[in-house]
């Protein structure tokens, strides 16, 4: 019996552990998953693993200033071009339209995901591979974030993190 109540504690103790650990890597890495300034953050950037020529970027983006930010202009070490995108999925084919800027209104998000939003890196220098990460630089008019952006594996749908808050 006493076997049985030791063990039980132990299983409801193994989340409240877990939780308390994963808080304490999430406070030390927060600076990895967020870029911000003038009241404009990015949040969570991630790519898919794989070896083709382009890929696209995800990431949540959130105005906290006062006023209407645009986002005109992303730039990456790692391609030879990079642009806003529009994503639409018709029957499992994948297109996209390039978006010349994206408004974003003061005090609030938007996120860039798979078959909606995305920047798409063309020309890239090498293979995106798991676990590794590279940057990205948003130009917000005067104001340029320089986001981190980890890449998951090929499959994945949504950063490795997603519904944390920061």
């Amino acid at each position: 019996m006493i076997r049985a109540i030791l063990l039980s504690l132990a299983l409801l103790a193994a989340p409240a552990y877990a939780q308390d650990d994963h808080d304490h890597d999430h406070d030390h890495d927060h600076d990895h998953h967020v870029a911000e300034a003038e009241g404009i953050r990015a949040i969570h950037g991630w790519a898919n693993a794989g070896d083709a020529s382009s890929a696209f970027v995800y990431i949540e983006l959130e105005n906290t200033s006062g006023e209407t930010v645009i986002l005109s202009e992303v730039e990456s070490d790692i391609a030879a071009s990079a642009e806003l995108v529009g994503l639409t999925n018709s029957g499992g084919e994948l297109s996209f339209q390039p978006i010349a800027e994206m408004p974003i209104a003061a005090g609030s998000s938007i996120v860039l995901s798979p078959n909606a939003l995305a920047i798409r890196l063309s020309g890239l220098t090498g293979p995106l591979i798991e676990g590794e990460t590279f940057e990205i630089e948003l130009g917000f008019g005067g104001t340029h974030l320089h986001a981190v952006v980890e890449i998951e594996s090929a499959s994945a749908t949504q950063h490795s993190h997603a519904g944390h808050n920061h």
